[in-house]
């Protein structure tokens, strides 16, 4: 069972980006209306829309929104680095950290973080001229992060969502790394995807396969031999598979079972509260392997209801 990315559109017709554009500026209210808000609340990506029409105050004129428009920030576009730069150390205090991460400043900043990235291209290089300690997630000196934890960060969020994540997901702080951190590892976050997916896809589940070890019955006790054979080895079945799922089989499991739990039909895209875990159909207990077809997606509450029961 295989997974594929959904089909990445180079080509957005125009009226696309602007009718979404117009929709997330209907909903704001009060709220100022400016890039890093359509980056939480938006379907595209900002940069994007300014990549098609030139530049965001361009687009908001061809929704008819004029750009001294009250709810647009007009110091966003004019800040200074100085202010950048002290906007940054107050978000750090304030979260009572020595660094912060770009989810972070989206969520709590006060300005747009893409002119600074134009200028230096690196979240480090900004916390350094900000006088903030680098985050612990730098790849290029710290090599502590590996690609299953960057693949694990992804599917937590996959099947929190119920969906493939977005880039725009990275920006609202869905994900525990930032989006620089992908960039740098696989060269971008549409790479990031599709390296998840080949590791998904890459093997089958014998990780989960017990080995072994060259032990042999037959060889250490030869039929010619008498063998006592103990009650345990004869009343206890033994596993071809470990009790443990490893990511791929739980990610298929889940993506199989939409995400969903397979008793209340409850899932995390609806209900944040809901957890998923995988249940074993046939239980460990009674013989059953992990294995594909013998797990289901639960939901905490379910999963300890069925126990070891046979559904």
């Amino acid at each position: 069972m295989d997974f594929v990315l959904n089909t990445y559109n180079r080509n957005i017709p125009d009226e696309d980006l602007l009718n979404d554009l117009l929709q997330v500026f209907r909903e704001c209210q009060n709220t100022a209306f400016t890039r890093t808000y359509y980056r939480k609340h938006g379907k595209y990506s900002a940069n994007t829309i300014e990549r098609r029409f030139g530049t965001w105050n361009n687009a908001l004129e061809r929704i008819g929104l004029p750009i001294n428009h009250e709810g647009v920030k007009r110091h966003e576009t004019c800040m200074s680095e100085d202010d950048f730069f002290a906007d940054m150390q107050k978000i750090a205090k304030r979260l009572n950290k020595s660094y912060i991460t770009t989810g972070e400043y989206d969520s709590y900043g006060k300005y747009d973080c893409s002119a600074m990235f134009r200028k230096y291209s690196s979240w480090d290089i900004i916390l350094q001229k900000a006088n903030l300690s680098s985050t612990p997630y730098r790849l290029g000196k710290n090599k502590q992060i590996t690609d299953e934890e960057l693949f694990q960060d992804i599917e937590r969020v996959w099947i929190k969502l119920g969906r493939q994540p977005t880039i725009q997901d990275i920006h609202k702080g869905e994900f525990n790394f930032g989006q620089n951190t992908f960039v740098r590892r696989f060269g971008g976050w549409r790479k990031a995807l599709e390296a998840f997916i080949q590791y998904i896809n890459s093997a089958d589940d014998s990780s989960n396969k017990i080995e072994d070890n060259g032990k042999n019955t037959e060889k250490e006790n030869p039929p010619h031999k008498t063998t006592v054979v103990q009650e345990s080895t004869v009343t206890k079945k033994e596993h071809k598979t470990t009790r443990d799922i490893n990511l791929r089989l739980r990610f298929k499991v889940m993506a199989r079972d939409n995400f969903k739990c397979q008793i209340c039909g409850r899932s995390p895209a609806t209900d944040p509260k809901i957890t998923l875990h995988i249940d074993h159909i046939i239980p460990w207990s009674k013989g059953g392997e992990t294995i594909f077809e013998n797990l289901q997606t639960l939901c905490s509450e379910c999963n300890l209801g069925k126990s070891d029961l046979i559904l």
